[in-house]
Order: structure tokens, then C-alpha cells, then sequence
């Protein structure tokens, strides 16, 4: 199966804070304050709207319950395919992941999503294990990602050549990849028992840029990376932030040098700057007294569509005027 060119967009959903539903403390008892919260959401929302990590962003209903404000725990999008979560663990769930889809498809989104390994009784996943790359992707093993989860994705996306922009492997679904490299690799990278999802310490950025912290558990992904891609054309660049330091950024469809940084992080913002990337700094200490990451907040999916059909997907705008750089924005 191949994929044929296509325009593409990358849309992420978010969701608003339910007020009365936002605990006076977090779990390591520091005393949250509702109204900052939601004052750093709204900045967070409107920063997200002006860069250019997204074409087009979507802020959903607000929902009871602080889990709700995980929007990306629900599915992870590989190209053109949306990847559902098993639902062990999440049974309780099922109604904001119902609603999350009709907001998708409200976007010009799919219908469905792909259901590889929620059709697995073994498959335990969480898509913050799950990280694209321009090679193919890296997938963390360790408290919340199980090796049948592994061996799915093996199976469904392993290496394949690459066709306009796509590969594929075995009987599974085309994934884009967009004109780097020719071959599609699934990663395994091993985790220790206290890791947060690799989603929260290790992404992507810029060109070939990779955004690790540096402790126990970002340098022990890159070394394992680092070894695996060993005989790989694919160079990166690894970057080490301050642990702690939440982040946004993301393999997409397009260059971009914009990523989103936790403000009060300075080393980590100057090193970003050195690179040649555009850190924009945003408050975040509210969300972290509550243990939730900013990559968990955003749920973003890239969505396709032939030349030849019609539907609901709005047309990447390649004016860049109204872009915000980070020096525009207020700190």
C-alpha cells in the first residue's frame, strides 16, 4: 500500500479546564490555584494558535475530572494514521474519548480510528511512549508500554521503501515520512520503572534535532537511539534540557522552528536559541503542580486528503506574517 501526494495538516485538539473540577493541590500536596490555571491555559491556547507547530487548533468542551485534560492520551498519530489506545486503565474514559472523536471529524478528520492495538487483549500502550521521527519512531518499554505492543507496531509499520512521501511494511498501513529517508524503523528504547512517558523528555525539533533532559532517563534513551541508529545516514543533533522542563514539540509535516518551553527554564531556552530554534516560553507551573505534562495537553493529528477529493480539510496557509516569534510575545 502506498500513499499518493497528498496536502496535509497538522490540527491539534485541546481541552479547557473544568474549574470546580480542579483540586485545591496536587499529588505532592503544593496548593494549586484555579484562577493562574486557567489564566496559563488561555496564554498556553493563544500562544499555540499563533505558531507554526500547528496549521489549525480546536479547543474542546471542558469536561469534569483532570484526566480529561490528557487529550492525547486517547490515540497517536503516525502519518496519516490515527492510532487508538488500548483502553485498559481508561474504561472510564470512554465517553470523552466518544466526544474527542466527534470533534475530529467535526475538523475533517477520520471517522475512526485504527484499532491495531485495542484489538490485542495483550497490548498494554500509552501514547506518550510514542515518539515520530524522521526515520520512523521511537517507542518506550517499560511501565506502561508492554513488548506485544511493540511487536504490533513491528508489525503493522516495519520497514518498508519509501513512495512519495510514504512507507510501509507487511500488510499494515502506509505511514508519511516525509522525504528524508527511505526506510521506516520502530525503535525500541527501555525505560526504568519511575520514567515518565518518552513523550515528556524526549522529542523532536527543527531539522533533526532531538530535545532530551539530561537525566538517568533522557541519557539512557539516547544512548540506546544512538546505538540502534548506529548504521543509519540519519544524523541528529541532541540538545539536553534542564530536567523538569516540560516542552512542546513534535514531528510534523513541515519545518519549523518554533517549540513551546516552560518558562523559568533560561539555560534550557538559550541552549534552544544556540541551535537556531525559536523557544517561546510559556507559564506552565500550575499544570505541574497538577503532574500533568505539556505534551499530554495537546492531541495533534495530521490529516490528509487527495487532490482529486473534497471534504473538510483546511489548506495549509503558508503566510507566516501573523507567526508570532518569541520576542513578540509578553512575558
Amino acid at each position: 500500500m502506498r500513499v499518493t501526494r497528498s496536502a496535509r495538516a497538522v490540527h491539534a485538539f485541546v481541552r479547557m479546564p473544568h474549574h470546580r473540577s480542579v483540586p485545591p493541590t496536587g499529588p505532592s500536596g503544593i496548593i494549586v490555584n484555579r484562577d493562574v490555571l486557567l489564566r496559563q491555559f488561555r496564554d498556553f491556547y493563544r500562544t499555540l494558535q499563533h505558531c507554526t507547530l500547528v496549521d489549525k487548533v480546536h479547543l474542546m468542551a471542558e469536561r469534569p475530572g483532570v484526566e480529561s485534560l490528557r487529550v492525547a492520551d486517547q490515540m497517536a498519530s503516525l502519518g496519516p494514521v490515527l492510532l487508538g489506545m488500548p483502553l485498559t486503565g481508561m474504561e472510564h474514559r470512554s465517553s470523552e474519548f466518544l466526544e474527542t472523536m466527534r470533534y475530529v471529524r467535526g475538523a475533517g478528520g477520520p471517522t475512526t480510528v485504527s484499532a491495531y492495538l485495542q484489538d490485542n487483549d495483550a497490548c498494554r500502550c500509552h501514547s506518550g511512549d510514542i515518539v515520530c521521527l524522521p526515520q520512523g519512531v521511537a517507542v518506550g518499554h517499560g511501565p506502561r508500554t508492554n513488548a506485544a505492543a511493540h511487536q504490533v507496531l513491528r508489525e503493522l509499520f516495519g520497514s518498508g521503501d519509501a513512495a512519495d512521501g510514504g512507507t510501509h511494511g507487511g500488510d499494515g498501513p502506509a505511514v508519511t515520512n516525509p522525504g528524508r529517508s527511505n526506510k521506516f524503523e520502530v525503535v525500541t528504547l527501555e525505560q526504568e520503572s519511575d520514567a515518565p512517558p518518552l513523550g515528556d523528555y524526549f522529542g523532536f525539533a527543527g531539522n533533526n534535532i532531538l530535545l532530551v533532559w539530561k537525566d538517568e532517563h533522557g541519557l539512557l534513551a539516547v544512548d540506546q537511539l544512538q546505538q540502534q541508529l548506529a548504521k543509519s545516514e540519519l544524523q541528529l543533533q541532541v540538545l539536553y534540557l534542564e530536567p523538569g522542563c516540560h516542552f512542546l514539540t513534535f514531528y510534523g509535516i513541515d519545518y519549523t522552528p518554533d517549540v513551546l518551553v516552560q518558562k523559568g527554564f533560561e539555560r534550557s531556552m538559550d541552549t534552544l536559541a544556540a541551535a537556531g530554534l525559536n523557544p517561546i516560553s510559556v507559564q506552565w507551573s500550575e499544570m505541574d503542580k497538577l503532574g500533568i505534562s505539556m505534551r499530554s495537553t495537546v492531541l495533534p493529528l495530521k490529516f490528509l486528503q487527495s487532490p482529486s477529493s473534497t471534504g473538510g480539510l483546511l489548506q495549509r496557509s503558508r503566510n507566516r506574517v501573523n507567526r508570532w516569534a518569541a520576542s513578540q510575545i509578553t512575558q
